[in-house]
């Protein structure tokens, strides 16, 4: 079984949990959430999409580049897969694994592979069910080796041919999008704004002002924490910086690194 999953996150718990196993596991370490994502198949899109990364997001440990090569070689895994081979994709009801999904079935489309298919969002449904304490989640990444492992077993299904067809030709339409940011509401992705998040993280910086200047990561944790569709730390300290540039937000320090400055609402 090869397994397609979508962050760096959930990559690494899938391959903890079938350590054991003959498994495999292909990821792609981006979120396609965010940033260019027309042609991001071919060479000139995925320079395109990590040149954006380079520019705009400040890591705190690392290197973006080093992302590049990891989306470079599993897509070569991808379309290395030999047609018999049973394939399963992990999503959930976000913009990023959704666009995912939708990504790697129009680079498959010629294969005349079969598809199953763990929605980890509604796997997590049904694991709460009789529990005392609810775990939501936003993202497949946030399920542990143990809850992915479960949900294989119980939850994953097959998706049918014609859905297979119509998820294909909405990946290819996606690798032909020049839209910067994308939600996933009522079922659908939506193309947004760049500006999608301000006002979100103004409400919350804000929240915060009578606290005075805090680092920048208090701030970006705090979105973090209450948003409801899965925002990266990263993207979320790109548009502090934004919403510093246009004068809404004081800052102090060095904006190099979220840890390096501090912020406060105007």
């Amino acid at each position: 079984m090869i397994h397609l999953c979508f962050g760096a996150s959930v990559a690494g718990c899938l391959r903890h949990a079938f350590r054991k196993t003959a498994d495999r596991v292909i990821g792609f370490p981006v979120d396609f959430s965010v940033g260019p994502i027309a042609d991001l198949d071919k060479d000139p899109g995925i320079s395109r999409h990590f040149d954006w990364q380079r520019e705009t997001l400040h890591p705190v440990f690392g290197d973006l580049a080093d992302d590049e090569p990891d989306f470079r070689e599993a897509l070569r895994e991808l379309r290395a897969i030999k047609p018999e081979t049973p394939v399963t994709i992990w999503t959930g009801d976000n913009a990023s694994e959704q666009v995912g999904l939708r990504m790697v079935l129009h680079l498959m489309r010629d294969k005349g592979l079969s598809f199953e298919e763990v929605n980890t969002s509604r796997a997590m449904d049904g694991w709460n069910e009789g529990r005392d304490i609810r775990v939501d989640i936003r993202h497949s990444g946030e399920c542990s080796p143990e809850q992915l492992m479960g949900f294989y077993q119980k939850d994953r299904t097959e998706i049918p041919a014609e859905t297979v067809a119509q998820l294909a030709e909405e990946g290819a339409l996606l690798l032909q999008s020049e839209s910067l940011v994308r939600s996933w509401r009522d079922g659908r992705i939506m193309d947004e704004p760049e500006t999608r998040d301000d006002e979100f993280i103004m409400k919350h910086a804000r929240k915060l002002r009578p606290h005075g200047f805090l680092t920048a990561a208090r701030l970006v944790g705090e979105v973090i924490g209450h948003t409801e569709q899965p925002l990266s730390d990263l993207w979320i300290e790109s548009r502090i910086r934004a919403l510093i540039k246009e004068g809404r937000i004081d800052f102090k320090g060095d904006l190099g690194s979220m840890r390096l400055y501090r912020v406060r609402a105007k």
